[in-house]
Order: C-alpha cells, then sequence, then structure tokens
C-alpha cells in the first residue's frame, strides 16, 4: 500500500499536490490530511501524524511525502522501519545530512529552484534554540541528501534531460508535470519490487 502525505500550509487536503500523483501510482493509495497549521503548532501536528500512520501501515508499506510530509514520512519510517519498504520524498523540508533506518529505500526528487526549503532551513536554526532543540527542517529538497547511503537516490527534477523538467517547490505537481513524475515513482517502486521478488 501506498501512503502520501502533503506538505504544510495546506489546506486541501494534498488535492493540489501529492493527491495528483494518484493516477499513475498502483492501488491501494491512501491520501493523509493532516489539515492546515500554524508553524508553531507543527511540532504537535506531525508527531500525532506520525503516530497515527505509523498504527496504520502494514509491513511493505511505501510513504510518498512533500516538503513537510517527507519530514513526517522519515520519522514514520525511522519508528517504524520493520513496516516501511520505500520512502520517495518530492522537495523534502529536511536536513540534508539526515540518516535514514537501514533497509529502507529512498528516493528523493529534489532541484536547486526551491527556496521555500531553503526558507524552511533558516526557520529550523531560528527556533532550534542554537541546536537544544532541533526542528528537524532543511534543504534537502533544494540540494539533495549528502550522506553517501546506498540505499538512497537523488533525482534532480529540473535538468533539461527529463520530458518534464519541474521546478519550484510543488513543480513536481504543475500540469503535465504530475503524471511524468507519478510514473516515474511507479516505475521506480515496480523496480523495487522486482528486486525484492528476485531475493
Amino acid at each position: 500500500m501506498i501512503h502520501l502525505v502533503h506538505g504544510f500550509n495546506v489546506a486541501d487536503g494534498g488535492k493540489q499536490t501529492v493527491a495528483r500523483l494518484r493516477p499513475s501510482l498502483p492501488e491501494p493509495v491512501v491520501v493523509h490530511d493532516y489539515g492546515w497549521t500554524f508553524v508553531f503548532r507543527l511540532r504537535c501536528r506531525n508527531a500525532a501524524m506520525v503516530r497515527k500512520i505509523g498504527e496504520a501501515i502494514e509491513p511493505g508499506t511505501v510513504l510518498v511525502g512533500h516538503s513537510n510530509g517527507a519530514l513526517i514520512c522519515y520519522k514514520v519510517a525511522k519508528r517504524y522501519p520493520e513496516k516501511v519498504r520505500a520512502v520517495v520524498t518530492i522537495n523534502a523540508a529536511m536536513r540534508r545530512d539526515t540518516i535514514w533506518p537501514e533497509g529502507v529505500h529512498v528516493l528523493n526528487l529534489y532541484n536547486p529552484h526551491d527556496i521555500a526549503v531553503q526558507a524552511g532551513r533558516w526557520w529550523s536554526r531560528l527556533v532550534s534554540l542554537g541546536g537544544l532543540h532541533p526542528h528537524g527542517w532543511g534543504a534537502a529538497g533544494r540540494y539533495g541528501f549528502t550522506e553517501k547511503q546506498i540505499l538512497v537516490s537523488n533525482l534532480n527534477t529540473a535538468e533539461e534531460r527529463w520530458s518534464v523538467p519541474a521546478r519550484r517547490h510543488s513543480g513536481v505537481f504543475e500540469g503535465d508535470a504530475a503524471a511524468f513524475w507519478g510514473r516515474v515513482i511507479a516505475m521506480w517502486l515496480g523496480a523495487l519490487n522486482l528486486a525484492f521478488r528476485d531475493r
């Protein structure tokens, strides 16, 4: 089963973002809605979503998260690694040096035109009280993950080699990009399934 998690400051339940990938993904697909939340309440809302998704998933689950939703997916994978097979992060509002749980496959879609995650990185530094209370946000959605982890792959969606390049924070969901990048995600998941079947 695939679970989709929208980003921060979204009031439509992800209809204009992660839910636009749904037609290209293999069913069953669940879209999680944690609602619009003021930034100061986000930590509490994220923690509640991690618990809710963690209780809903079964072994072999795939998580797909955009922006802050990617951070939620990471925390679910970290807390329930035995249930999560793979995670797709789209313009992740996460630290670039994030260490993923062992055995979890990760596809990170990022692009250097994403200003929103850069702003989130600054916000994270501001509210972390000098690192005493880290927020978790960072700019992996702009630069990719930097730590060398064998199961983590980064794809720059803005490169001209793609049929439909995607730029900006939500570019993957705009116009024809949603169908194209939904198919890319589906193909990556198909390749993973073949690899698991051959074991």
